[in-house]
């Protein structure tokens, strides 16, 4: 009887328990979620570098003091590399790009230089891009290689 209620009483003192769990981002599963959604996605290889402080310009912070609730923060960039034409990646380009940063509860995303990557950028309205950049990931792939970038030109050839 004792013990029934010592580990009732644990387990109430302990409070609540959350964890991020998040599934392995995938090429396909990217690019099927971009292809679903209703923004528009343009996708990239090359490098991607920050240009100037992120807003606020101490990245991720806790509002409040509660560490449980992060606001993300936004970094400017700039991408130079190839944009995917249908057929390849050969359309040349060097743009401003802005780094969205979020978080949910205490998990950020983040953000820092990248000299070879594979990029799912929103392209807006106006023409500019959006990285988004969320605690799960999945919007950069480093260090992309032929396999990689075959996987994006199979799944715009007959989808995912």
């Amino acid at each position: 009887m004792i013990r029934p209620l010592l580990f009732t009483l644990c387990l109430l003192a302990a409070g609540p328990v959350t964890a991020l769990s998040c599934v392995a981002p995938t090429i396909e599963s990217t690019y099927r979620f971009a292809a679903d959604s209703p923004a528009d996605y343009s996708i990239a290889v090359g490098s991607l570098r920050a240009v100037g402080a992120s807003i606020p310009p101490d990245g991720a912070v806790a509002r409040g003091g509660d560490i449980n609730d992060m606001q993300g923060y936004v970094q400017p960039a700039r991408f130079e590399g190839q944009f995917f034409s249908g057929t390849d990646f050969s359309l040349d380009s060097a743009t401003p790009v802005t780094v969205q940063v979020s978080c949910l509860s205490a998990w950020c995303g983040g953000f820092s230089d990248v000299e070879s990557g594979l990029f799912f950028f929103e392209r807006l309205d106006d023409g500019s891009y959006v990285l988004e950049a969320g605690p799960c990931g999945g919007t950069v792939f480093l260090d992309p290689n032929e396999a990689m970038l075959s996987q994006v030109q199979a799944c715009y050839d007959s989808g995912c």
